[in-house]
């Protein structure tokens, strides 16, 4: 009923709704009750079946805070009722390719962390099929991601599914669009940053930019051990580093000022999460996506700082 009311006094599509959203999904989820989650869930799916212009933008927001490498309950819980929306609007979705790439493009990276007890592998098989119809369905909206659609394929290239997937891009790259000519065309694209920024939450967004704007070298220790903490110190979440690698390679660009400061270089960063790392498999992962840019470097459209 209070939804019904807010749509009838509204009088600028729920713009003001949506920027409210927004703001609270950045800035104050983490605090959220569960029951305000839900509330929040429900809101969003209420607007996606309204057709809110701009309800794609709060979804996406949403995806952001869905972390990688954590199989918490309620991470789990934002994954499968995000994918939920998706699955039951699936002409919506359908309007907007840019929502498809990015949906495509966060389920497609968390395919990997879901793994293990039932529900997981439910959760991902639903993640699966959805990810598969998109790429099969509306390929050249998918390619928009670039060069890490590619990486992130590799990671589930056993998966059935995938392998037959694999077979097309490879062997006959027609049936997933005239436009498409092969895995090179795709390689050679550039991810945008907008991609690259949207697996990682806010929150390790902020801390992030902290260590590589406000931190002096020598003085991170304290700074890294807490992130190590907070988002690295499980089994399940040495897969989030590739995350952080790809974000600080593509979208941390320091100014000239900060590179011949004393604050924390990049490398620096880079280096403590590659020794750090313990997980075979999670290490060889993150320095290909530190190397990724510079395997097809090409200085006419990438920028110098990507490697």
């Amino acid at each position: 009923q209070c939804y019904r009311d807010l749509a009838l006094v509204s009088r600028d599509g729920m713009n003001i709704v949506l920027n409210k959203i927004n703001h609270i999904l950045m800035d104050k989820y983490l605090k959220l009750q569960d029951t305000c989650r839900t509330q929040l869930v429900w809101l969003l799916r209420e607007l996606v079946k309204s057709g809110v212009l701009g309800a794609d933008g709060v979804c996406m927001t949403f995806m952001k805070q869905i972390a990688g490498g954590d199989v918490t309950a309620k991470n789990i819980w934002l994954a499968e009722n995000v994918l939920e929306i998706l699955t039951e609007q699936r002409e919506w979705v359908l309007k907007s390719s840019h929502l498809i790439a990015m949906a495509v493009y966060t389920y497609l990276r968390l395919i990997v962390d879901h793994h293990g007890t039932s529900q997981l592998q439910v959760l991902r098989q639903k993640e699966v099929d959805f990810c598969i119809s998109l790429l099969r369905e509306r390929f050249m909206d998918c390619f928009m991601i670039g060069r890490d659609l590619v990486r992130l394929l590799q990671n589930v290239a056993r998966i059935p599914e995938f392998e037959q997937l694999w077979k097309d891009i490879i062997h006959n790259p027609q049936v997933l669009s005239a436009q498409f000519t092969g895995v090179l065309q795709l390689l050679q694209s550039r991810t945008s940053r907008k991609f690259l920024a949207c697996r990682l939450t806010p929150d390790m967004e902020t801390k992030l930019l902290f260590m590589t704007s406000r931190v002096r070298f020598g003085q991170q220790k304290r700074y890294q051990d807490w992130f190590q903490r907070q988002y690295l110190s499980t089994p399940d979440s040495q897969s989030l580093r590739c995350d952080l690698i790809r974000y600080i390679c593509g979208v941390v660009h320091p100014s000239n000022e900060v590179l011949s400061s004393d604050i924390l270089p990049r490398w620096a960063i880079i280096g403590w999460l590659l020794t750090t790392c313990t997980s075979n498999v999670a290490a060889s992962n993150a320095k290909l996506a530190l190397f990724y840019d510079w395997l097809f470097f090409n200085p006419e459209k990438d920028s110098i700082m990507n490697i």
